[in-house]
């Protein structure tokens, strides 16, 4: 059977990868996983908020489904996940890193040696002070410029140690037996602190985003409470964390590169199906907004390719609108085991292998909830060139991505999309239910104190089954 090796970060929108057209990040190693494989241009996460969005592709289902929308909410113990039904069918699965679980803390996985077990996953830079209550993330983007922690203390160089040392002592110990391997990293999610040298190389060369005068006035509501909510102000040093998040996305691709090189090493290269996405993206200044929670491209677009075993060596570039609950589906068809019937999604194996033709769905969701407010809510629909949400105030926007890629003509209220508008609100309200989205969303366990408010970041599970933190 083959090995998976699924990489996993946290806020990389994928207009900031080379392969993705940016020709400033320096991204060498995507850019050739992206090369020799496939390269997904118009993948979305299920939600563009951690929790919610890890806990979709974890299960397969959509948020409607799991009633999961905030970062505080619990997903149901010993639910049917992939690594569950990996381990059915004769896989080894390990998790190494942050995967924003409420509650139980391994949904399947058999090992998890270092990861957000009590903490948030997102190291405090500079030091947390605990005493002070606070929760040591600073400000997202005024806290910016070279990391002060050492690097072999941080996350990412934590997480390439970790996931070597797994697979260093699997192929000691059960060479034969295939394995799926999640490493999922913190960056570039904030605090935006990469190593100094990926800092200075950006100094000077990034621009801010421009949102046209007058813009605030005609977005739809929950976009005026979400830059209410996460729009920078006066004061705000947009290019020093735009040079600083470019810096973490480097960061991690030189991370990526060195597994890489730890599977050809091991020759493993030819066996392994290599995959690599974001849980969502980051605005950056887009249409006034840093963060996500919105519906824009640069927030619930992820970047999403593979290479290796079982797709195209061909540097292909697909189209189709997928979603990131079509994984769980995909790593199913790989192991040539049944996908369980609660799967949302479905297989990206045909497009991986160049077979488009066999592709029948026209259409994904995602579904969003501002932060801390259940209330303001939406449902997004992506099918051919269209974008299309709707929202529980009444809200709609509707959007050419062919003509207006940048996502600042909504359309939804134009006599002459009158038609198209309202065959895509009765597929969103098919599929959404928004008059239970209140009731679902209330319905599910929360924790008390979110993660962001432990002292320290990580733990590590030793042999013995003893967790201790991981400080910083």
């Amino acid at each position: 059977m083959t090995n998976i090796l699924f990489i996993f970060s946290d806020q990389h929108r994928p207009q900031s990868t080379g392969c993705y057209g940016d020709e400033l990040v320096r991204t060498p190693n995507l850019d050739a996983l992206a090369a020799r494989g496939v390269r997904f241009d118009n993948a979305y996460c299920a939600n563009p908020l951690c929790c919610p969005s890890r806990a979709s592709l974890m299960t397969g289902k959509y948020c409607r489904d799991l009633g999961i929308y905030e970062n505080q909410d619990v997903l149901e113990p010993y639910s049917v996940t992939f690594p569950r039904v990996l381990n059915a069918a004769g896989y080894r699965t390990c998790l190494i890193g942050k995967q924003h679980f409420n509650g139980e803390q391994f949904h399947g996985f058999q090992d998890r040696p270092y990861g957000d077990f009590f903490g948030q996953g997102h190291q405090p830079d500079p030091r947390r002070s605990p005493e002070l209550g606070d929760a040591g993330l600073g400000h997202h983007i005024n806290n910016n410029g070279p990391t002060q922690i050492p690097l072999p203390l941080t996350q990412t160089e934590i997480c390439v140690a970790e996931a070597s040392k797994w697979i260093q002592v699997h192929e000691a110990l059960s060479p034969n037996q295939p394995f799926c391997l999640c490493v999922n990293f913190d960056k570039p999610h904030f605090p935006i602190r990469p190593p100094a040298s990926y800092f200075e190389h950006y100094r000077g060369k990034i621009k801010p985003a421009v949102t046209p005068s007058g813009y605030y006035d005609c977005a739809v509501p929950f976009v005026q409470r979400s830059i209410d909510s996460f729009g920078y102000g006066p004061g705000s040093d947009e290019t020093g964390a735009l040079e600083s998040y470019y810096g973490c996305i480097e960061w991690v691709d030189d991370a990526i590169g060195r597994l890489l090189a730890v599977l050809d090493y091991y020759g493993l290269s030819d066996d392994t199906l290599v995959i690599y996405s974001s849980d969502h993206g980051e605005l950056g200044g887009d249409h006034g907004l840093w963060n996500k929670t919105v519906f824009f491209e640069n927030s619930a677009r992820v970047p999403l390719i593979a290479a290796g075993a079982g797709v195209a060596s061909c540097g292909l570039s697909v189209r189709e609108p997928v979603s990131l609950v079509d994984i769980f589906p995909t790593f199913c068809d790989l192991a040539k085991t049944p996908t369980p019937e609660q799967c949302a999604g479905q297989s990206l194996l045909p497009l991986m292998q160049g077979e488009s033709g066999s592709w029948t769905r026209d259409a994904i969701f995602c579904e969003t909830a501002l932060y801390g407010s259940i209330e303001n809510a939406g449902c997004m629909i992506r099918s051919g060139n269209w974008k299309y949400n709707y929202y529980l105030d009444g809200g709609e926007e509707l959007y050419d991505m062919e003509a207006d890629p940048g996502e600042w003509n909504n359309l939804a209220k134009s006599a002459e999309h009158t038609s198209i508008a309202s065959q895509f609100r009765q597929r969103v309200i098919e599929f959404w239910e928004p008059e239970k989205q209140l009731a679902r969303s209330r319905a599910v366990p929360k924790v008390s104190i979110q993660k962001h408010n432990y002292p320290y970041s990580n733990q590590f599970l030793l042999g013995t089954g003893t967790i201790i933190d991981a400080r910083p």
